[in-house]
């Protein structure tokens, strides 16, 4: 029980306390905007079972507009390798989310053992565009389906390539733990 405690503050102080309005919004008909936002992707995107399949390049143009609205990144690796080093967005109100698929190496996470965790994570970010990465996109596509057959009311882009791909391709990293963007 302490152990959850102590993974609900963590979770809390990376998402932000602005986050925790979301909970207590109303619910929405996200199903309408979010057939609409999908026919946004473009002929490099494939949609995969209700998610997208994003490069790096167009994760950078999409965190660089703010015409095609706002995209929130989402960390889904574990706290050893968030801590050590995460992605720089373009404007430092866009850092990314820890949230883990796993806590350990093949340990269960709040997205792994899909449980409580997982449902205030979707709570916070129903309805918005989130884009999920981890080293190098093998834990997205799972992360991906996972918010997919559980309902996620949002967009979800898994970033391909990873924080890997993304620094082969010379965008920004921020390392150690602060700061956080």
């Amino acid at each position: 029980m302490l152990r959850k405690g102590v993974i609900l503050i963590i979770i809390f102080s990376f998402i932000g306390a602005n986050s925790i309005n979301v909970l207590c919004d109303p619910i929405k008909d996200g199903d309408f905007q979010k057939s609409l936002e999908k026919e946004k992707f473009t002929d490099t995107q494939t949609l995969y079972n209700d998610y997208i399949d994003i490069t790096v390049y167009e994760a950078w143009e999409m965190l660089n507009s703010t015409e095609d609205g706002k995209q929130i990144l989402i960390d889904v690796r574990r706290w050893d390798e968030y801590s050590t080093e995460r992605i720089k967005p373009p404007f430092p109100e866009d850092w990314p989310r820890w949230f883990p698929y796993e806590l350990t190496s093949g340990g269960p996470g709040p997205i792994k053992n899909e449980g409580i965790l997982l449902k205030i994570f979707m709570s916070i970010y129903k309805d918005k565009e989130i884009i999920i990465y981890c080293r190098t996109s093998s834990r997205t596509s799972i992360v991906a389906q996972i918010l997919v057959d559980n309902g996620f009311q949002g967009i979800v882009y898994n970033m391909l390539g990873g924080i890997n791909e993304w620094k082969a391709a010379g965008f920004p990293t921020v390392e150690g733990l602060f700061p956080f963007f």
